[in-house]
């Protein structure tokens, strides 16, 4: 019982569960890598002393992953990742996302302030340095202050400016060990080639999330140095970055059961959280989360239909919006589905009985799940509430945001002068919109909020009265006007501070009944005893965006057959050209208006791809045809997007760009059988750049085996 029990937490020779640190691999996870098909030597995937095919993967601006595939810095990443950037540089007249975009020389790629990618040197324990130095009786706060102060002092005699590099000290196993990554950063990272939107984005909503999918998501960049190939700022005199090591690309395909694996950043896991955790996250997250921005998405659906220019202003703000109002849904139905709180609460009295059977054990974790419950009833209104204010507050308007920028910026450095500020932030916003998204969003959290006193509830007819008078009076709603100030200074007596503040307010009165019962340390604690009481097992760390490796093998979707999607590749390994017409002319003859925008497609796309005409090295010899996405059990989740797939002789294969509706929790829960990742395959990103784009000065850099 307790193995079937602990299932979520072991390592079995069989399960592709996990996200293993590259640089702490152990001998036996070694060994299951090399049955399924790996043959590359630890010291070929990681070395801090050496090239490595780590040397090879970037993290993207602290959202994404990507690989690097030339000898002059080429990164491919998912579409999805470079959609800021592709949405910045388009225009009517330019419309990049919509036509896509190719630099046809080295001059033409175009530069994106603020971008940047990291790539990962070395990781040291300094678990010892950490804790070691802080006495187990400090009060949690007092801990908590000296875990951040002895941070900063290590990561202050590491980091070094002139060289790009930069240390983060990151918190594994909820703070019972601390890590120390040392990346070097390069800032100059400049936009190469986007597929239009039809491509990269095909099937939007409607398939975010689903398999089948034939999504071409895939954007590349390339990184810039200076003539002595450090980390510059960016400038016309750079050159491009020579990597110490880059990936090679591989036509030769894979079947199932062929090994593959993913090297990239995943972002955050909380497998090893409680039932109450769980459960808060259900009701106090996902659920809050999914409703809001059901609203907040309406409106920008409704503004962005209306024009081209409304479309691209606002094409990125909503498919970042959309992507986790669908994932939460998902990932609520599939921990139902799957009966993840039961499974838990069956894990946690096998705990209690072993806490209570074992003498050591009693003394360091009797009263912990006590403890765990009695806190997360005392933080669940404000639980809820923290995540609204989140999503309608301080999410609600983008000139609110703004104004709350302004507030944090007056008491500090500010890199841009005052006008150049508000021109950047208000090249994306339409005053219009915002005021329409902001009313709605204000009367819902009002009608929702749990912790605000009734006569501090305005109507709905006050919430109109109150807008009126803060988009018709204050100067964040006339951003000409705005511009005109020279500082922040200037203009602070304007009524949107006082909003700002009144909802900062708000927010404090929460965090305050959430630090006074912050159930972090008891999660912890159970975390802890987890490991102990199954200590035959090995454990990986949840993620945290530090460099991680997913090992699995490419496998068919062999449950439900034809749930998600069309009946016909349900089950399939790969999806091939003609799916993708199918969905298209389905859509066409009986779609919703949403199905009809996801997966139509401009006329050059339309004549491609049905001409057929894909160059026989992209042809896959098993089947035939060119294929265009592809299954993995590998472990993945947000921040993983971009990732490089990669064979057993760690050749390139494709890029991970989402996972499965029928293991949406996979984020708290992996499941052996449902989970699996969905790839670009290589050879579908290599026809769009040679075939469709005739992009050949890119394909001429690779190194194609």
């Amino acid at each position: 019982m307790l193995v079937g029990c602990a299932s979520l937490f072991s390592f079995t020779a069989h399960a592709d569960e996990g996200m293993w640190m590259l640089s702490n691999i152990s001998a036996k996870t070694d060994s299951i890598l090399r049955s399924l098909g790996l043959e590359l030597t630890p010291e070929q995937l990681y070395s801090a002393d050496g090239p490595s095919l780590n040397n090879a993967i970037i993290q993207l601006g602290g959202f994404c992953s990507g690989v690097v595939v030339s000898n002059d810095g080429l990164v491919f990443t998912n579409h999805h990742c470079g959609f800021d950037a592709i949405q910045e540089h388009s225009s009517t007249k330019n419309d990049y996302l919509k036509n896509g975009f190719f630099a046809k020389t080295f001059a033409d790629e175009l530069p994106n302030e603020g971008l940047y990618v990291l790539f990962h040197l070395k990781t040291v324990d300094v678990t010892d340095l950490i804790l070691g130095n802080i006495p187990n009786d400090a009060p949690d706060r007092v801990k908590d202050y000296m875990i951040d102060s002895i941070s900063s002092r290590l990561m202050e005699m590491v980091n070094y400016s002139a060289n790009g590099i930069v240390s983060e000290v990151s918190p594994f196993y909820k703070g019972s060990k601390y890590f120390l990554s040392v990346y070097q950063r390069y800032d100059d990272v400049r936009l190469v080639f986007a597929p239009p939107q039809c491509l990269g984005k095909y099937g939007g909503d409607t398939d975010n999330w689903m398999w089948p999918r034939q999504t071409c998501d895939f954007s590349v960049f390339r990184i810039y140095a200076d003539r002595n190939n450090n980390p510059a700022e960016y400038s016309k005199d750079n050159v491009p970055y020579h990597p110490i090591q880059y990936a090679h690309v591989s036509t030769q395909g894979y079947e199932d059961g062929s090994y593959a694996m993913t090297l990239g950043y995943p972002g955050s896991t909380e497998r090893y959280l409680s039932s109450y955790g769980i459960k808060s996250t259900i009701d106090n997250t996902n659920t809050v989360r999914h409703n809001s921005r059901t609203v907040k998405l309406n409106v920008i659906r409704e503004a962005m239909n209306t024009s081209d220019a409304l479309r691209i202003m606002y094409a990125s703000k909503y498919a970042s919006c959309s992507n986790y109002w669908k994932f939460s849904l998902g990932q609520n139905q599939a921990l139902d589905n799957l009966k993840v709180i039961d499974e838990k609460e069956a894990l946690e009295k096998e705990f209690a009985d072993w806490v209570n059977a074992d003498t050591i054990a009693h003394a360091r974790y009797i009263g912990v799940l006590d403890s765990l419950k009695v806190r997360y009833q005392r933080i669940d209104d404000a639980a809820h509430d923290a995540t609204l204010w989140q999503e309608c507050a301080y999410q609600g308007s983008d000139i609110v945001r703004f104004a709350f920028s302004c507030m944090m910026s007056a008491v500090g450095p500010n890199e841009d002068d005052f006008a150049t500020k508000v021109q950047k932030t208000y090249k994306d916003i339409d005053v219009a919109t915002d005021r329409k998204q902001f009313t709605e969003l204000y009367k819902y959290y009002v009608k929702e909020v749990r912790l605000m006193p009734d006569s501090l509830r305005l109507t709905d007819e006050q919430i109109d009265m109150l807008m009126d008078e803060l988009y018709s009076k204050s100067v964040f709603a006339r951003p000409d006007e705005l511009s005109k100030a020279s500082d922040v200074s200037e203009v602070a007596r304007d009524m949107i501070f006082d909003v700002a503040m009144s909802a900062i307010e708000r927010y404090r009165s929460i965090q305050t009944i959430m630090n006074a019962n912050d159930p972090e340390g008891y999660e912890r604690l159970l975390g802890e005893g987890i490991r102990e009481m199954n200590h035959e097992h090995e454990y990986y760390p949840d993620a945290n965006f530090t460099l991680r490796l997913s090992y699995g093998i490419c496998r068919p979707i062999d449950f439900a057959p034809g749930t998600t999607g069309l009946k016909e590749e349900a089950t399939n390994l790969i999806t091939t050209p003609q799916s993708f017409l199918n969905k298209h002319y389905n859509a066409l003859q009986s779609g919703t208006p949403e199905e009809k925008s996801d997966y139509e497609l401009i006329d050059p796309v339309l004549k491609w791809m049905k001409a057929g005409k894909f160059s026989k090295q992209y042809i896959d010899q098993r089947t035939g045809t060119l294929p265009l996405c592809f299954l993995t059990t590998n472990d993945i989740t947000g921040g993983n997007s971009g990732s490089g797939m990669f064979d057993g002789k760690g050749r390139l294969i494709g890029l991970a760009f989402d996972g499965n509706w029928e293991a949406m929790s996979g984020d708290i829960k992996f499941d052996n059988a449902l989970q699996r990742c969905i790839g670009v395959d290589i050879r579908w990103v290599l026809s769009v750049i040679d075939d469709y784009s005739h992009a050949k000065r890119l394909i001429n850099e690779l190194t194609i085996e």
